[in-house]
């Protein structure tokens, strides 16, 4: 790969800025042909479909949620009190497709005639119509003090819907943060019925506390092979009074934990907290600032065969039995691993990590992407410090990527992309950031230290303005990198 065989094919224009990752389906059956085609969400409140393969920017379906004559906006960020985000809030958190119905979920953000709303929609990937029961509104309630009284009910206007869907088991999985904690929230995760768009299960963090919020910077919450969901919780109220499972029902405020979900109810079925939690509530480290990866079953070492693998603000990695994640000790942590990234600060990590091969990769704020090879499995590390086995030459601003792993069907050629977003345009804990290009790169998976293309080095391969959090989706021998107000494509020459 070479800036002479690899780069800069094509751009869109979008309405908006995507911070959704893009979702390519192959050989759908649309506009009287089969074609493959990408489906892109936009903070206006849109939901593209282009063809994938066209340089023409083809677009066989176009939706938009909003009609600014009949009083229906997208929401502003200055209305939700916080510049995380450019502008407005409309389709934040990646949706999610269902190949078996041909349907796209997506939730959408509006401001009608001055009162916001939160939406679940269900769309034929075909015409972009609504489905049987869309759209769904979504407005939950929970038995709890957590706001000063006796129910405990959604804030439309202060959560965050940041966290990629999920569909697992004939549910579609919706999960909420907040913007910037300017007034009272709680971290939501809630269970629609696929067909029925019924509500049928609700998780709320902290009933009868405040905030725990659930962002993993986009990423999405994890499935194992058996079915149970996985996620982390930011700052928040935890109930430390007990730490047995299954005796979860004192432990009903879930903040800076990592959770163990039955898919069906949504009830806790495991947990772990860390000693240090409280002192991390006191100085904003949330876990939930970063994803989180399900290791493949049987990998870990001898009596953890099953692993989970989660990073948080401040630049820690943690390997936890997902069998038994070890609840909550005072004073103790009783996990695998519990190991801090080279390069690690108070602020390193607002993005996840990904899996290959026995190798983990993960990028930390002001360092680089790193590869840490499983060892028995268990990541490396030396006194309480991971060890990388190769690394990028460059260093990534705020928000490190999460990294993008392609390979052949034989195994060879393995790549990890990254974008580097650091030209985001928007406020970080360190104050704001200028707006300029994404930077597409591409490393060799074997050996991070080999750049094998970077966008940055012809001005003919420059993409559009770099977003936070958002992933390029590789496919098909194209790159799709979202941003704003662009959709970039990058492919081999033909």
């Amino acid at each position: 790969m070479s800036g002479s065989n690899f780069g800069k094919r094509w751009s869109c224009p979008l309405d908006g800025t995507a911070y959704a990752q893009p979702l390519y389906v192959p050989s759908l059956a649309i506009n009287g042909g089969t074609h493959n085609v990408l489906f892109v969400a936009t903070m206006h409140d849109s939901l593209y479909v282009f063809d994938a393969d066209d340089p023409n920017c083809v677009t066989y379906w176009h939706v938009s949620f909003i009609n600014p004559g009949a009083g229906i906006t997208s929401t502003s960020s200055a209305a939700a009190g916080c510049p995380d985000v450019l502008g407005e809030y409309g389709i934040n958190g990646t949706p999610v497709i269902d190949l078996s119905s041909k349907t796209i979920d997506a939730v959408t953000n509006t401001t009608e005639n001055g009162t916001v709303y939160q939406r679940l929609h269900a769309l034929q990937l075909a015409t972009g119509a609504e489905q049987p029961n869309s759209p769904r509104l979504i407005q939950p309630s929970v038995v709890g003090n957590g706001d000063g009284g006796t129910t405990v009910n959604f804030n439309a206007i202060a959560e965050n819907q940041r966290a990629g869907l999920v569909l697992s088991g004939g549910g579609v999985f919706v999960g909420f943060g907040s913007h910037c904690d300017t007034v009272a929230w709680h971290g939501w995760l809630l269970r629609y019925d696929k067909v029925s768009l019924s509500q049928t299960a609700v998780l709320n963090v902290t009933p009868n506390g405040t905030y725990g919020g659930i962002w993993m910077s986009g990423a999405a919450p994890a499935v194992d092979s058996g079915g149970n969901m996985f996620l982390s919780t930011g700052n928040g109220d935890f109930t430390d009074a007990s730490n047995t499972i299954p005796a979860l029902a004192p432990n009903n405020n879930f903040g800076e934990s990592f959770l163990n979900l039955n898919t069906t109810t949504l009830a806790v079925q495991d947990f772990y907290t860390p000693s240090s939690y409280a002192q991390w509530n006191t100085d904003d480290l949330d876990i939930s600032a970063g994803g989180l990866v399900v290791i493949p079953d049987g990998a870990g070492p001898g009596g953890h065969p099953n692993l989970l693998v989660g990073v948080d603000k401040q630049g820690h990695i943690w390997s936890i039995d997902r069998d038994n994640m070890s609840g909550y000790v005072a004073g103790s942590d009783n996990t695998v691993q519990y190991l801090t990234l080279p390069y690690a600060s108070t602020y390193s990590i607002h993005n996840a990590p990904a899996y290959w091969s026995g190798t983990v990769y993960v990028a930390v704020y002001n360092g680089p992407l790193m590869a840490l090879q499983l060892s028995g499995g268990l990541l490396p590390g030396n006194g309480g410090t991971a060890i990388a086995a190769s690394q990028s030459a460059e260093s990534y601003g705020y928000p490190p990527p999460t990294p993008t792993i392609t390979y052949s069907p034989s195994g060879n050629n393995a790549i990890v992309w990254a974008l580097d977003n650091q030209a985001n345009g928007t406020d970080t804990d360190d104050g704001a950031l200028a707006l300029g290009p994404a930077i597409l790169r591409a490393y060799d998976a074997n050996n991070l230290g080999t750049t094998l293309y970077s966008s940055s080095n012809l001005a003919a391969d420059t993409a559009g303005n770099a977003v936070k959090f958002t992933l390029p989706v590789v496919a098909n021998g194209h790159v799709y990198v979202a941003g704003a107000g662009t959709l970039t494509v990058y492919g081999l020459a033909h």
